[in-house]
């Protein structure tokens, strides 16, 4: 077949089928929220004067997502009719074919990070066979917080400060959801942003079943009184500067850790700061001193000694069960945030 690629703004009137994704690359939505992806072709094959003009609808449309040279079929349309493929099911939808037929324009839903990728939209006429694509990027990350006293002391209102203070915002039920479908397991019960609280599990066991017994899934409290307390879902969007590390033989205490990123223009990186470090890939097997107080590292490969073998953002509790953050005179290392355009201050911890 005749393959050519169209490059983003060109007409593409040079070849016999042309396929245009107009966007600027690369597209950016946020966790749980949509995205739309327009796909336009125009078939441009010179027909004898007396031949029929080719149908539109004729052409056969293939949306694929391409991830690490692994190549998975979306959807495909043909002949009026589009079918989506299981995986897909209840979250991709065509938004103007058949009724354009030219139009090969698709909506996804419910995003996740796994749907970080390539999008191609292909278009196949014959021996004509020609695409365009387009990366999307799903941006922020939810994480589970806690107030540095123990768990379950956050109000609504406390909660959704708690996220501020933490370069955050208090997560949505969709973007909980999201992170759940990406994998996301904790059994705290946390305040979201429509003032249910709730809650993600995978392996139910004692203590964490929930409204869903051995279900896997989000539990929900339902709507709750304000003034209750549980722990909070914060929401992360992007990052706005640079995190880092200061080490030091001797560590440091609280203090001495935001003097010494003051030293190094910046400041103590808030814990949102931190999981939109992690997520990007850091990885450091060594504690250090956050903003809030509050001592954690960054996991991306799994070690023994580092966190038990587990991935993710390891915390620093004072007491086994999981509670109270250590000692400011304690010493550790400093996570710093170097901003691109803010002005660098020290945030004051957050008690509450």
């Amino acid at each position: 077949s005749s393959l050519h690629i169209c490059k983003k703004k060109k007409s593409c009137l040079d070849g016999m089928l042309s396929v245009s994704i107009p966007v600027e690359m690369p597209l950016r939505p946020l966790l749980g929220s949509k995205v739309v992806v327009p796909c336009y072709f125009q078939d441009n094959t010179v027909n004898d004067p007396g031949a029929p003009t080719i149908a539109p609808l004729s052409h056969r449309i293939k949306w694929t997502y391409v991830n690490k040279g692994k190549v998975t079929v979306i959807l495909v349309a043909s002949e009026g009719k589009v079918h989506v493929e299981t995986e897909y099911l209840d979250r991709v939808t065509m938004v103007n074919y058949p009724l354009v037929p030219t139009d090969a324009t698709m909506e996804m839903t419910e995003l996740t990070s796994k749907d970080s990728g390539t999008y191609r939209c292909e278009v196949m006429h014959g021996i004509e066979d020609n695409y365009d694509s387009v990366e999307i990027q799903v941006q922020g990350i939810v994480f589970h917080y806690r107030a540095i006293s123990t768990r379950y002391t956050l109000t609504f209102e406390k909660a959704k400060a708690a996220c501020i203070q933490n370069s955050a915002t208090i997560a949505t039920p969709a973007q909980l959801q999201a992170a759940y479908d990406d994998g996301f397991h904790q059994c705290d019960a946390g305040w979201l942003s429509d003032q249910t609280v709730r809650y993600p599990i995978h392996e139910p066991r004692e203590g964490c079943y929930g409204d869903k017994e051995d279900f896997p899934g989000v539990r929900t409290y339902g709507v709750r009184d304000a003034n209750e307390t549980y722990d909070v879902y914060c929401f992360a969007e992007k990052m706005s500067g640079t995190v880092f590390y200061s080490m030091s033989v001797e560590k440091f205490t609280f203090y001495e850790a935001g003097d010494q990123c003051a030293k190094l223009g910046a400041r103590l990186a808030t814990t949102g700061e931190l999981y939109l470090a992690w997520k990007a890939g850091m990885d450091v097997c060594n504690a250090g001193w956050l903003a809030d107080r509050s001592v954690r590292y960054p996991i991306n490969i799994a070690r023994p000694q580092c966190g038990g073998g587990l991935l993710g953002v390891r915390t620093v509790y004072l007491f086994p069960n999981q509670t109270g953050y250590p000692y400011p005179d304690s010493r550790y290392d400093a996570v710093c945030f170097q901003g691109k355009s803010t002005k660098q201050g020290k945030i004051d911890p957050l008690i509450l």
